[in-house]
């Protein structure tokens, strides 16, 4: 455990998820906004975390890769920096990467998602981690998806480059914190001050999951991940091909 991870632990989530929300706001502030079309051409991405803020790339040769410690000081100087292409296949941030790279053309919209899974989705961020004495609560995507009554609700996703059934205890596990009554209001801010959208959030609570994971073609149905997720309530699974790029697929239980 680093140092930062350390103190993390002796902060309540509330305080954690508060300086969450407080390093969103500061990437949407006006100093932050100035860079933004030239991080957009560049295929970089200002990540917000408890700690602070990261500057990380989207680009397919140096998928998540990128600053820590970033300030309206350094960032320009970072922005110029020249990263390391990874020295093995990174499938997971690869995908990560290009989904981050597709909600930055669309104005934070992740429309490739709506076609799929219904209703219509929003990227807030990625790689979110809270930690308590005992466990780190981790998710690799943050959506909010809206529902055809206009309801807005959140939506944690995993990105697996191999089909196993822990991707879905993951979605399973992170859903204690964005359900959890004392930290939902802060979630919802989080997700408004990230996308720049008010939402109408429905009534309830409950939250949703996506598995994002290789597909297995027209026998999806009978893969025997499709028959053990009946145990996940609401989690879907969406599959993906890598053929000019990426293209995704929902995966229907049988």
């Amino acid at each position: 455990m680093t140092q930062v991870e350390h103190t993390l632990t002796h902060l309540p989530l509330p305080e954690q998820l508060q300086r969450l929300v407080k390093n969103a706001e500061m990437i949407q502030s006006k100093p932050f906004q100035v860079f933004k079309d030239e991080l957009s051409g560049k295929l970089l991405w200002l990540r917000p975390s408890v700690n602070g803020i990261s500057l990380i790339s989207c680009c397919a040769e140096t998928p998540q890769r990128g600053s820590t410690n970033i300030s309206i000081r350094n960032l320009g100087k970072k922005m110029e920096n020249q990263l390391l292409r990874p020295a093995r296949k990174t499938p997971e941030k690869q995908l990560q990467s290009w989904l981050i790279q597709c909600a930055m053309k669309s104005g934070g919209r992740l429309e490739l998602l709506d076609g799929i899974l219904g209703g219509q989705f929003w990227f807030v961020s990625d790689e979110i981690a809270l930690r308590t004495t005992s466990e780190k609560l981790v998710a690799d995507l943050l959506l909010v998806r809206i529902d055809s009554e206009g309801l807005a609700s959140l939506v944690n996703a995993e990105l697996k480059s191999e089909r196993s059934m822990e991707t879905f205890r993951q979605v399973i596990y992170f859903r204690k914190a964005i359900e959890d009554p004392g930290l939902q209001e802060g979630w919802k801010a989080f997700a408004e001050v990230m996308t720049g959208q008010k939402f109408q959030w429905h009534p309830s609570r409950e939250t949703s999951g996506v598995v994002i994971w290789p597909a297995v073609g027209k026998n999806s149905k009978n893969a025997l991940a499709n028959e053990k997720r009946k145990s996940f309530a609401r989690v879907e699974v969406v599959g993906y091909r890598e053929i000019n790029n990426y293209t995704l697929e929902p995966e229907t239980l049988p």
